[in-house]
């Protein structure tokens, strides 16, 4: 693995000291791409990885320097769990030197959060690691890919109150910043609709919801877990990951169940691509280029992320709707 070639960038372009994605290149030894999970706290924390920082930014900044601790050993075919048990165990720290305690670091108020994806090879063999809602493609095919069932529910119920508070005139600020609240609270009676958004209204989404082939699918057609899902919201999902199938890497939970990995010998490839989930659509070639011509694509007809790429968030203004990253790799000598 001797050529690559690397992007990330900030949600806000301007603000590169927000991204909470973090590439990893140790030429010869190993790659990763690192997500940290949105913070929707608003929280910041000093630390010496940063100031002032969001937790998921210094979740995944501590994830790459104990990732690349473990690739400056080259040749080393690190099994699947180390890898994630560094992880958890550059975030426990992170909580230590940050004097949270083991409860409060449980908390989903303070609880850091972050995916990865990861390659690197012995020589012989090439390893993917993948933990969490990053992605891979050899050679223009997604592999280890998964279905996170919170995501495509809460994405759904954005959409559709979007949709109904658009229909009332609402602009488009207007009803983004409701139909986020909503699926952030979750729609459980006992939370307080939007404004903009009556109890009706809600009884509604949750029927179109329920009724949406997509979100039906992602819970298998297990209406009660549809449900489940509605009235926890992010925030529900954030307090206890494990049971929304949405653990990652946390520096508390053991996500031993939910690690994906494969091994391909060095002949059966020629490139590889890992990304964070900034990208709403892959695109049909390779390449960074591809991937940045896939998302203008998607700005162009879905900025708000209610249409064909629906999603938890889109577009504000100049603003992307997420940080983004990607590390390509392929074989050869570098041009």
């Amino acid at each position: 693995m001797n050529a690559f070639e690397g992007f990330t960038e900030a949600k806000n372009p301007g603000l590169p000291q927000t991204n909470e994605d973090q590439i990893v290149v140790v030429p010869g030894a190993g790659f990763a791409v690192i997500d940290g999970a949105t913070d929707i706290t608003g929280k910041r924390f000093d630390d010496r990885l940063g100031a002032g920082a969001t937790g998921g930014r210094l979740a995944a900044m501590a994830i790459a320097e104990a990732f690349r601790a473990l690739f400056s050993v080259p040749a080393t075919l690190h099994a699947p769990g180390d890898l994630a048990a560094a992880a958890t165990r550059a975030v426990a720290a992170l909580y230590d030197r940050l004097g949270l305690s083991a409860l409060t670091a449980a908390s989903g108020d303070h609880r850091f959060r972050a995916g990865f994806v990861a390659a690197y090879s012995d020589g012989e063999t090439l390893r993917l690691v993948k933990v969490g809602d990053c992605g891979i493609r050899i050679d223009g095919r997604e592999i280890l890919s998964a279905v996170f069932p919170g995501d495509v529910v809460l994405s759904a119920a954005r959409a559709h109150a979007f949709a109904i508070l658009k229909d009332r005139g609402a602009d488009a600020a207007t009803a983004r910043t409701a139909a986020r609240s909503l699926i952030v609270n979750g729609l459980a009676a006992r939370t307080t609709p939007p404004e903009g958004l009556s109890a009706a209204d809600i009884a509604y989404i949750r029927a179109l919801v329920g009724s949406d082939a997509e979100a039906s699918a992602a819970v298998l057609g297990d209406q009660h877990r549809l449900t489940t899902i509605l009235d926890a919201g992010l925030s529900g999902i954030r307090h206890d990951p494990a049971a929304y199938n949405a653990l990652v890497i946390d520096g508390v939970d053991d996500v031993t169940p939910v690690i994906r990995s494969l091994d391909v010998p060095q002949s059966d490839w020629s490139l590889i691509e890992l990304h964070s989930d900034g990208y709403p659509v892959a695109p049909s070639a390779t390449g960074i280029a591809a991937w940045e011509e896939a998302l203008a694509e998607a700005d162009r007809v879905d900025p708000e992320r209610v249409g064909p790429h629906r999603s938890t968030k889109g577009r504000i203004g100049g603003n992307f709707g997420d940080d983004r990253s990607i590390v390509v790799i392929s074989k050869g000598r570098g041009r």
